[in-house]
């Protein structure tokens, strides 16, 4: 009799290798990256706490593309390095001795590299280097692992690690079939990867990418779409004989459509072990439902790591998560899809609500007529204006004779409005006084007619704002404030758009952009260098950490200038749908500005209005704290009609809707909403207001546009008609 263990043919081995990585090099690097965040956590574990630092190195070699992943973590002697390297499917993570690891069957590494061009692992540890190339030669699968040699200081330099630590290298060819992504592609695909998420999420670890070309860097992020969570529970299954496994499941709802398919989906449920290691992102069998496509949400499963210490077949050896037939993985999704199916009935309820509330072709008329009246009002009463005094000041010096505007000139161009500093002393312009402000000339048109000092603004140097419009290009006037004796006085010259930057030194270009998240975009800073010299450092801020500029500096260089017009290229990203920023450039007293907004895919679509506000929308959510809310995204007014007071009007499923009271609590809902919304931003753009007075102020400014436009909202809104028969009737 001949009896022995069967081994595995290299062509099963190397096909298997292929599979599962598909030359795909984001697939490569998210392994080299988690097998990196292995390293830290069994540091970590020893006690042994490092930075957690993994830098990706990204570099183009003519058609080629050259990868890297470095960490500074344990690094591997040679016993380390033939043990995992010299056989596939081998425990080598650690996690079977019960370390917090993810561990993939002793495949990870070697499945990254072995698909790959020049695949090679280089290794500190001690006083050893070790070098590891992986290969395949004759359609086999194949190592070679070089003798160690002492530790110089060149293989530092070279390596770029200072004590112990790996990097990693591979090559990705087009000439075998390889696709070389872009570096801004690696960016978006990397931060955006499920099986990151966690690793991208731990404060203890920070995830680099660098383009070695460059030298630029991007940190790693991901943060997740707005949401709220519907749903959490513990739960248990009885696995014989390993024993009982305690599942905790957490359902959150988007209020948008999320992407569901592919490694960067938005949505879906992010299935983890005990420790955190990422198996999964599924909603099963309704990954294609579409009425499950605004959820999202995390699994864990607790001693998930018996399953694989027992050998369980739970994980696809190809990272396609969890094998939906194995008898314990069955349980699991049966469970699960339990809890899906009771989100989508109530997903069923809602959207039969909001088909049975439907808009008929009168309400739709009427609301677009509404709606098309206050994108008006917030189009006149709320665009930008740009500030040209000083900041709100508790401490100023006090005006030349008693008043004085700043600055003393300006120029200024159409399509934007511009606000003078007026500054009072109203120890010399007594209370009760009214200051008129005047023009030269009806092309430059006045927002701010006249002034009246308060009794309480007696006594102290005050600040007030007058607010000019352009009408006309290549215009002079004089802007004058005049009481009693007093008089002051600013030169006002409107000049051509094309003239801006010589005028204010540099612009952004454009003035505002959209991103996705972690998708990048270049920008351009323009700078006349007749007004900001060569040699000049301007410098970039953004008032917002979730969104990124690759450089926070220029120095200004006359000889790289066109026509004295200097153009300096950076890139922007940021994570989070929904954030928005500004980026500022700062010379002296010279700024532009540069507004950042990110959205979803999904934004496009969805937001189907021109304008600062669209039709609202009826949400059925059942226990509501608010009976309407603003959506700066979607420019919609949510009526929440669950809200004691507006169901009281509206009835269940809003069944009262049409009728004249509830027409008019609907009215006055939009109404106030759309003019505090307005205030708000008319507000905002008052830079130089007390901020302890802003909200007075909006409250204020509301309060006039309701006198204002109330009545013109209420007409739009109301059907005339009904409320004149109403009217007879009572």
């Amino acid at each position: 009799m001949d009896k022995g263990v069967i081994e595995a043919d290299s062509r099963h081995t190397i096909r298997r290798m292929r599979t599962s990585m598909h030359g795909n090099a984001i697939r490569a690097l998210v392994e080299l990256i988690t097998n990196s965040d292995d390293s830290y956590t069994r540091l970590e574990e020893c006690n042994e706490l490092e930075k957690g630092r993994i830098e990706i190195g990204y570099n183009k070699e003519s058609y080629k593309g050259i990868f890297s992943v470095r960490d500074f973590a344990e690094g591997m002697s040679i016993a380390d390095v033939q043990n995992g390297f010299k056989k596939y499917g081998a425990s080598t993570s650690g996690m079977k001795e019960g370390k917090k690891v993810r561990g993939y069957f002793g495949q990870g590494a070697k499945d990254a590299l072995i698909n790959m061009s020049d695949g090679k692992i280089c290794t500190f540890k001690n006083n050893d280097f070790v070098e590891c190339n992986l290969f395949v030669e004759d359609n086999k699968p194949m190592y070679a692992i070089n003798d160690p040699i002492p530790i110089t200081d060149k293989l530092r330099k070279k390596h770029k690690i200072s004590y112990n630590g790996t990097v990693v290298y591979f090559t990705i060819d087009p000439q075998k079939n390889m696709r070389v992504p872009q570096f801004n592609t690696v960016h978006e695909e990397l931060a955006n990867n499920y099986l990151l998420r966690k690793i991208l999420s731990n404060p203890k670890r920070k995830i680099i990418l660098i383009d070695e070309d460059t030298s630029k860097s991007r940190q790693l992020r991901y943060i997740l779409p707005d949401s709220k969570e519907i749903y959490s529970e513990e739960f248990s299954i009885d696995f014989k004989p390993i024993g009982e496994f305690k599942v905790f499941i957490s359902i959150w709802r988007s209020e948008k459509e999320l992407s569901q398919t592919g490694d960067s989906r938005e949505g879906g449920f992010l299935i983890t072990d005990e420790n955190e290691s990422v198996l999964g992102i599924s909603l099963f069998k309704y990954d294609n439902e579409p009425l499950a496509n605004r959820l999202l949400g995390e699994i864990k499963i607790d001693n998930f790591r018996k399953l694989l210490e027992n050998e369980e077949p739970v994980l696809d050896e190809e990272r396609n998560g969890l094998v939906l037939k194995h008898p314990f993985c069955k349980k699991l999704i049966e469970e699960i899809e339990k809890r899906i199916e009771t989100q989508i009935d109530e997903e069923k309820r809602r959207r039969q609500k909001e088909i049975q509330s439907r808009l008929d072709r009168e309400e739709i008329n009427r609301y677009k007529k509404a709606f098309n009246i206050l994108n008006e009002i917030a189009q006149l009463e709320a665009q930008p204006i740009v500030n040209l005094g000083h900041k709100y000041s508790t401490n100023l010096e006090e005006p030349p004779n008693g008043i004085a505007f700043y600055p003393p000139s300006a120029q200024i161009t159409l399509g934007k409005r511009y606000a003078f500093e007026l500054r009072i002393n109203s120890k010399l312009i007594r209370h009760g006084s009214v200051i008129k402000i005047i023009c030269s000339t009806p092309k430059i048109k006045l927002l701010t007619q006249d002034i009246q000092i308060t009794k309480d603004e007696a006594e102290k140097i005050i600040q007030k704002f007058i607010t000019v419009e352009g009408v006309e290009s290549n215009i002079e006037g004089i802007l004058k404030a005049i009481v009693g004796n007093r008089s002051a006085e600013a030169k006002i010259y409107i000049v051509p758009e094309k003239e801006l930057l010589f005028s204010e030194g540099m612009i952004f270009q454009p003035e505002t952009v959209t991103l996705r998240p972690n998708q990048s975009r270049k920008v351009y800073l323009l700078v006349y260098t007749k007004i900001i010299e060569s040699g000049s450092i301007v410098k970039l801020k953004v008032d917002n950490e979730s969104i990124h500029i690759s450089q926070s500096e220029f120095t200004i260089n006359e000889a790289t200038a066109k026509r004295h017009v200097a153009k300096y290229e950076f890139e922007i990203w940021g994570e989070g749908v929904g954030q928005e920023a500004i980026i500022t450039a700062e010379y002296l007293t010279y700024i532009a500005l540069l507004e950042v907004k990110i959205k979803s895919k999904d934004d496009d679509k969805n937001h189907s209005s021109i304008g600062m506000f669209s039709e609202p929308d009826f949400n059925y959510e059942p226990e509501p704290i608010q009976r309407c809310s603003y959506s700066l995204e979607t420019g919609k007014i949510i009526i929440y009609v669950n809200f004691p007071s507006i169901q009281h009007y509206l009835g269940i499923d809003c069944k009262f809707r049409k009728t004249v009271p509830a027409q008019i609590l609907i009215a006055d809902i939009v109404a106030e909403k759309c003019f505090y919304e307005i205030a708000r931003k008319k507000a905002e753009t008052i830079t130089a207001i007390n901020p302890e007075a802003i909200s007075d102020r909006i409250q204020s400014l509301s309060y006039e546009l309701s006198k204002k436009y109330g009545k013109k909202v209420h007409q739009a809104l109301v059907d005339q008609t009904l409320l004149a028969e109403f009217q007879k009737v009572s």
